[in-house]
């Protein structure tokens, strides 16, 4: 028999629950899983747990409050417990027809209040329409193996992940009309601070892998031609932000070679060095004096790699074809690395040929363009973030400002009103250190 499929998920938020603190619900339906996810913040007790139940009020699970939420810290700074207040689960339905999820906050003091409900419809395949639907947790690994799209060719994509990347590119999830107006509000401040300094400030967008290669995405699945991209680009065009989306340049490209890894989300070296191509055109463009890297400084090399996603596959993870680079008279070299993994580390390069600065701000695609950058800059300075750190410009003084955003990940709005504070609690938080004592130059 085939597995049951979820049909339909409608979330309703409890307004009661305003009375014991605050706190929010969504889902998600990828095949025959239920993602929920959220956050939640007791008025005067921390919020520990949510417990879930069915519709016959049957225990589903008990999800520990503890996922660290940024964004949620920076809306609430004041608030105990705001910088952990978030949970995910993922369950697996069994049986078929209409039910009720309840989900309940319980906090520190032992007290508990209802954050809301998700009415389900679930179909198992032809045995009709049953009593209601039973859910079962999903264990974490594989979990993570149901993150894994497995399209043609051997080419895997994300799923299940957190900014629901197959709802963007399938047309269901939207910016929205208040992401929209924080992200002008966000582009406007960033124009500001570059204009105020003095430095050029430009930003790439990295297009998604379903964006550059929609053809070998699994049968049953349509991309949508507008996207939370395509949003973020109209505002960016409305407000005279310098903004460029990679996505013409990265499939142009792939007629020659692949540019991304077919086990892995990013761009490989081939997809970043069209990226890095696209930053020093604009760069010329701005009148910036550069010696961009052409292909007679540089050595492609094949290989393999399992990857975010081949690594994700079990019981033994998949290979895919890498390509490589190798710069044949390298000169730039690491002067500071705080160690961090992912947000929140900094790193430094000098090279021994002159050559103007920059500040790279970023998300992991970076890693694979930060070795084309270190060899072009007399100093380049990368910082793994989302937001624009006015501080860092001030210390710095580079002659430029880059940023590589990833698509997927606009539909979550930066803020940087304490960019730098949020920075270096991060780092510090994770055993690093900034290479800036303070936030004033």
């Amino acid at each position: 028999m085939p597995d049951a499929t979820i049909e339909q998920v409608e979330v309703e938020l409890d307004e009661d629950f305003r009375s014991f603190g605050r706190g929010h619900l969504r889902a998600m339906v990828d095949g025959g899983l239920l993602t929920i996810q959220g956050w939640a913040l007791g008025q005067n007790s921390i919020a520990t747990s949510l417990v879930l139940t069915d519709q016959a009020d049957r225990p589903v699970a008990r999800i520990p409050i503890d996922a660290q939420r940024p964004d949620i810290a920076g809306g609430f700074p004041d608030v105990p417990g705001a910088g952990t207040s978030g949970f995910r689960v993922v369950l697996r339905p069994s049986g078929s027809g209409s039910g009720q999820i309840r989900a309940r906050v319980q906090f520190e003091d032992r007290s508990e209040a209802e954050l809301g409900g998700l009415a389900c419809k679930v179909l198992d395949g032809g045995a009709g329409v049953g009593a209601g639907p039973g859910w079962s947790p999903v264990t974490p690994e594989d979990s993570e193996s149901q993150k894994v799209l497995f399209g043609r060719e051997g080419w895997l994509y994300l799923r299940g992940d957190t900014n629901d990347i197959l709802g963007q590119h399938t047309g269901r999830v939207k910016l929205g009309e208040e992401r929209r107006r924080q992200w002008r509000q966000v582009l406007w401040d960033r124009m500001a601070v570059s204009e105020a300094l003095g430095i050029p400030w430009v930003c790439v967008v990295a297009a998604d892998k379903e964006s550059v290669y929609p053809e070998y995405l699994p049968e049953g699945i349509s991309p949508s031609a507008h996207r939370p991209v395509h949003e973020f680009l109209e505002l960016a065009g409305a407000v005279g932000a310098p903004v460029t989306y990679a996505l013409d340049r990265l499939r142009a490209a792939k007629e020659e070679c692949e540019v991304y890894a077919r086990t892995d989300t990013h761009w490989n070296f081939r997809g970043a060095y069209e990226g890095y191509r696209i930053f020093c055109e604009e760069m010329l463009g701005r009148g910036l004096e550069l010696e961009p890297l052409g292909e007679e400084d540089l050595e492609w090399v094949e290989g393999t790699v399992d990857g975010d996603l081949g690594r994700k596959v079990q019981p033994e993870p998949l290979i895919g074809p890498m390509v490589r680079v190798r710069f044949k008279r390298p000169s730039g070299r690491v002067v500071f690395d705080n160690g961090v993994h992912n947000h929140g580390r900094v790193m430094r390069f000098e090279s021994d040929r002159p050559g103007p600065t920059c500040v790279l701000f970023g998300e992991s695609f970076c890693d694979f363009l930060v070795p084309f950058l270190q060899e072009t800059f007399g100093r380049l300075v990368f910082v793994h973030t989302s937001m624009f750190v006015p501080e860092v410009l001030k210390w710095e003084r580079p002659d430029v400002v880059l940023s590589l955003p990833l698509e997927r990940f606009l539909i979550r709005v930066p803020n940087d009103a304490n960019a730098f504070e949020d920075l270096r609690a991060l780092a510090l938080k994770k055993g690093g250190e900034l290479p800036w004592s303070t936030g004033k130059a």
